[in-house]
């Protein structure tokens, strides 16, 4: 028979036991997929994503990840996840061009549905947005002089470039005070507000010797991205645009721009010269991660979409 102390002692190693499966459990943490909680959304200092859902992948070596939403949703692209397998999450992915980007993998769409206003017309690419409503950002693409035949880029045919258009409502010769103060913060670095971007590979091929840019949200007839980085070249699959001059993010000299990593960099360059609006700089294996509230967009901690 058991004595009185060792019934006392087995009974107390139980309480413990289910007071531990209950704080493990009620973690207030992001939700896992399958209905529970997957731990609490960080990636600790060595790189791993910790959590309850058990996870993984390679992120910064010198930082955490921090779940960030874009308009109240967390996305493929904010949710601290190797969501593509490659071994890079979020913002150390290059493939990801903000919170607001629902695609990790190659396609370079945002795969959010809100890339566009209706056909031919674009607002805030880089939002969750579906519409001019909450950015008062406005371009047409019948307004692109690319738009001519034969092949009609970016949209193609149906978005025949329209001169009559160019400086209306749909095309202002300006944007907005709300739409560049909205949208050309979280732009990346080579880019227009309207997904109208530049890289390393186009350096040059304009017409005048000029960098060549690419609509990246350009669709095929499944509905699915076309525009890589590794079709950058493939004027199908990359259409070439005209970026709207006055909500275009250029890419400086020691930015760190759409596509490119630490190896493209000069060696000259610093932290100052990488974020000349005074933020922290981000994205590099030996920087540290953005801080709550901030998004790492190409190289600098920004603050994400409301």
């Amino acid at each position: 028979m058991l004595s009185l102390e060792r019934i006392f002692s087995l009974l107390a190693a139980l309480v413990l036991t289910i007071s531990l499966a209950a704080c493990k459990h009620d973690n207030g943490g992001v939700d896992d997929g399958d209905g529970g909680t997957g731990g609490d959304g960080m990636v600790d200092g060595d790189g791993q994503v910790t959590g309850d859902g058990g996870v993984t992948g390679d992120a910064s070596p010198t930082g955490g990840c921090v779940v960030t939403e874009c308009g109240g949703h967390v996305l493929a692209c904010g949710d601290c996840l190797d969501n593509d397998g490659d071994g890079l999450i979020d913002s150390w992915d290059p493939e990801c061009l903000g919170p607001c980007d629902n695609t990790e993998g190659p396609e370079l769409n945002a795969g959010v549905g809100g890339e566009t206003g209706g056909p031919c017309k674009s607002d805030c690419y880089f939002d969750f947005g579906n519409g001019s409503g909450n950015d008062d950002c406005y371009w047409d693409h019948r307004c692109d002089p690319l738009a001519v035949a034969p092949d009609y880029p970016p949209e193609g045919e149906g978005c025949e470039y329209e001169p009559s258009r160019v400086g209306s409502a749909d095309c202002p010769d300006t944007q907005s005070t709300q739409c560049i103060d909205y949208c050309l913060p979280m732009t990346p670095n080579g880019c227009d507000c309207f997904g109208c971007c530049t890289f390393d590979e186009l350096a040059g091929l304009g017409p005048n010797g000029e960098n060549q840019y690419v609509w990246i949200g350009a669709l095929g007839t499944d509905n699915e991205g076309t525009c890589t980085f590794a079709t950058i070249l493939d004027s199908a699959a990359c259409p070439q645009c005209t970026p709207v001059a006055d909500c275009l993010n250029d890419c400086g000299e020691c930015e760190i721009c759409i596509g490119m990593t630490e190896e493209d960099l000069p060696p000259w360059c610093n932290e100052e010269d990488r974020c000349p609006g005074g933020q922290q700089a981000c994205g590099l294996a030996t920087d540290p991660a953005c801080p709550a509230g901030f998004y790492c967009v190409t190289g600098c901690c920004l603050p994400p979409v409301d």
